[in-house]
């Protein structure tokens, strides 16, 4: 009377096959981060858990928890991932176990070692985000037993020890992995996107919030990765995106086409839902998400020039005239032409939402201008960039600068190849160090605007209780077109936010693990 279940499928019969096994480890990538992040009701952009957008939901575990620092060790949002991350860390230990029992494949013989690389570089890239996020954590090398009431109990490993474990697991995947796949393996980890991950590592175990004692030494280990990671990339055929398609310009390109030059590891995106909850209620969306005042007033005038110079030629009366080339590209501000349409958000405009209007910018980057978002035609798949060259560049500017007395050519040429993609003019040369780390974090903000970098970057810079911890502003026009920038809300930030608490579920039954600094 005692039968085995029908849906359970025993180890070996798993791992005695290849096809089965690749399926197995395939479900480890199901982890991999969106750019939408999943709330209690809703999907919101990370991007308006710091100071670059709003969103108009309320309800639910969603940003607006960031935004007021109301949240604790028992409700805050992402407190999911922890067990999604270590779910698939699971997995891919219990991959790592069995490999041995994985036949090869007669008809590509590189299909194994292939996925075992993968799972090497999908445990390392776990690791990063648990590292951002919580700094150390527990190090599991191996699959736990449940039943092994204290084998689970682990404490946490230092921050050092983690970063030192990333970097173990992407020397491993290295030599197992293809520097970039095909069109059918596309989103499969590569050797180049491995030495991406510890090129970013590197630089976040540099920062400051990792770094107080301001080890020198950190920078030229990040600067080095950064380098040596654009030389992979580059030399296996990875490019900035420079010229203009099909009525797209280059920077828009990298963000809506499926293998563009400059994408190195994506993860599965979407075809719809994303222009949906950003755009007006005008063309059929939600008007959920905004741009802030703040992330519009990032750019700078196309004479190089920010809007705050008196110099500049900035008219809060004309705003958009003669921006930074990207701002057009990212962000949709009233009077500009959007789906064959001039946008108005004046009072009884067709894209005022008056009943709750977040900031009166939409977003443009990510969207597909063809998406009819009322009947749901024309649909355009775009998978999410998690990796591209451009922030390798970004990244090794600021490595280089930070490892430097005064900035060289390496850091200028850096910054410059970005801001000429950009139609921009290059950096003035005999900038001082400092005035470099600013013009670097600026270019940031900007390049890598809603890529789910800026509320990562103004934590490990940790400036985040300026950035974060202020009052946060729209954009209002009037009936005679007279613009005005209201506060939206005020936001707060406290020291404690730099990382994440443990969940307190976590906490409860593990009396070896010690939560974070004031949680």
């Amino acid at each position: 009377m005692e039968r085995t279940p029908s849906d359970f499928i025993p180890e070996k019969d798993v791992f005695n096959n290849t096809a089965n096994a690749e399926q197995f480890l395939n479900n480890a990538y199901t982890s991999l981060p969106n750019i939408f992040k999943l709330g209690a009701d809703n999907n919101w952009l990370l991007a308006s858990g710091t100071d670059e957008s709003e969103q108009i939901w309320d309800n639910g575990l969603d940003c607006n928890y960031f935004n007021s620092g109301s949240w604790n060790a028992q409700n805050f949002p992402m407190q999911q991932y922890w067990f999604n991350f270590y779910n698939s860390i699971r997995r891919i230990n219990k991959f790592i176990e069995n490999y041995d029992m994985i036949p090869e494949d007669e008809l590509d013989v590189n299909r194994r070692k292939r996925m075992l690389g993968e799972a090497y570089a999908l445990r390392a890239y776990y690791y990063f985000e648990l590292f951002r996020m919580w700094g150390g954590v527990p190090l599991l090398e191996k699959s736990l037993n449940p039943s092994d009431a204290n084998g689970v109990l682990v404490p946490r490993n230092s921050a050092d020890e983690v970063v030192a474990f990333i970097k173990k697991n992407v020397e491993l995947a290295i030599p197992l992995l293809p520097a970039r796949h095909v069109d059918s393996q596309f989103g499969r980890m590569t050797s180049v996107a491995c030495k991406f991950l510890w090129a970013r590592t590197a630089l976040y175990f540099a920062s400051p919030l990792h770094n107080p004692a301001k080890l020198p030494e950190r920078w030229t280990t990040a600067a080095a990765a950064n380098a040596d990671a654009i030389s992979a990339a580059e030399s296996n055929g990875y490019s900035l995106c420079l010229t203009d398609l099909n009525g797209k310009k280059a920077y828009e390109r990298i963000f809506l086409e499926l293998n563009n030059p400059e994408a190195i590891f994506t993860r599965p995106g979407d075809d719809f839902s994303r222009d949906q909850v950003t755009q007006s209620n005008a063309v059929g969306g939600w008007y959920g998400t905004g741009p802030t005042q703040e992330m519009a007033e990032a750019y700078q005038m196309t004479n190089g020039l920010p809007i705050d110079d008196p110099a500049s030629g900035y008219n809060p009366q004309d705003p958009f005239k003669n921006r930074d080339p990207r701002f057009y590209q990212t962000i949709v501000g009233h009077g500009m032409t959007w789906k064959n349409r001039v946008v108005d958000v004046r009072p009884g405009g067709a894209d005022l939402k008056t009943d709750h209007p977040p900031t009166n910018y939409f977003l443009r980057k990510f969207m597909a201008e063809e998406v009819n978002i009322f009947n749901s035609t024309n649909k355009k798949y775009r998978p999410w960039l998690l990796m591209r060259l451009g922030e390798l560049y970004l990244n090794l500017a600021e490595a280089q600068n930070e490892a430097e007395a005064a900035p060289g050519q390496i850091v200028y040429n850096a910054v410059n190849a970005i801001r000429r993609r950009a139609n921009m003019p290059e950096l003035p040369e005999g900038l001082t160090k400092a005035q470099m780390q600013q013009r670097i974090r600026s270019e940031r903000q900007v390049e890598l605007a809603f890529e789910d970098h800026r509320f990562w970057d103004v934590r490990r810079w940790k400036i985040a209780e300026v950035t974060d911890n202020r009052p946060i502003h729209y954009m209002s026009v009037s009936a005679t077109n007279i613009y005005s920038y209201p506060v939206r809300e005020t936001r707060t930030f406290l020291t404690k936010h730099y990382l994440f608490p443990i969940p307190q579920s976590e906490i409860d039954k593990n009396p070896k693990l010690i939560q974070n600094p004031g949680w």
